[in-house]
């Protein structure tokens, strides 16, 4: 039938909460299940081919981050071929909350945004809706203006305080923000990678390039 979770916590010696969040992660990876049997859940694993099956995806996954990441790699070995005088502070975020903590910091630093091929709708797969409506909202708060280019299949969340302008898609095949000392790139897969950089030598290398574009290019 299965086990408990308070018996799986006894015999594993790993308090109950922890079991719990355990359980639903291999839940939601669909390597276990439950049944309930007079109001209680009995765990059980499912089978065992089902690991191979969440392996094989694991690691298709794992390649198409290396792919986009490769990608990235020219463009990273230029901005730190230009920044021999400074030291860049970078980040990189795996999951959901990597998006919320950018949003959040762009928030907390109230400087004017530029996008390389924005996001527009897609963030809605990453975050809350609720979360981009309060950041939206908080742009508008601390009138945090936003110039933004994005490709022709791009679904744009109009807003009051951005600008926005067409580019080939063929441009730049990841989203990126710069913003006050930081440029921020994302790579939207199944589990988004969001790769962060400190730098003023950095984001005034991009900040330079964007104004240049933003000039030729027509709305």
């Amino acid at each position: 039938m299965g086990g408990l979770a308070s018996r799986i916590s006894r015999e594993t010696k790993i308090s109950r909460p922890h079991v719990y969040d355990s359980l639903k992660k291999l839940i939601e990876k669909g390597i276990a299940n439950y049944v309930i049997k007079n109001g209680k859940k009995y765990f059980k694993p499912t089978d065992p081919s089902k690991v191979i099956e969440y392996i094989k995806e694991e690691e298709l996954e794992l390649k198409e981050k290396e792919k986009k990441f490769s990608l990235l790699i020219p463009e990273l070995n230029e901005i730190f071929k230009k920044t021999s005088k400074e030291k860049p502070k970078v980040e990189v975020y795996e999951g959901d909350e990597g998006v919320k903590s950018v949003l959040n910091d762009i928030i907390k630093t109230k400087k004017e945004i530029i996008v390389f091929n924005t996001l527009g709708e897609e963030f809605l797969k990453y975050i809350p809706e609720h979360f981009l409506k309060w950041y939206l909202k908080e742009r508008s708060r601390f009138k945090i203006k936003s110039r933004q280019f994005y490709t022709e299949e791009s679904k744009i969340i109009k807003h009051k305080m951005a600008v926005y302008k067409k580019i080939p898609r063929e441009y730049n095949p990841v989203s990126m923000f710069v913003y006050g000392n930081k440029v921020v790139m994302f790579i939207l897969i199944k589990e988004p990678l969001t790769i962060k950089i400190e730098s003023d030598e950095v984001a005034k290398f991009y900040k330079d390039q964007f104004d240049l574009l933003w000039k030729i290019t027509k709305k």
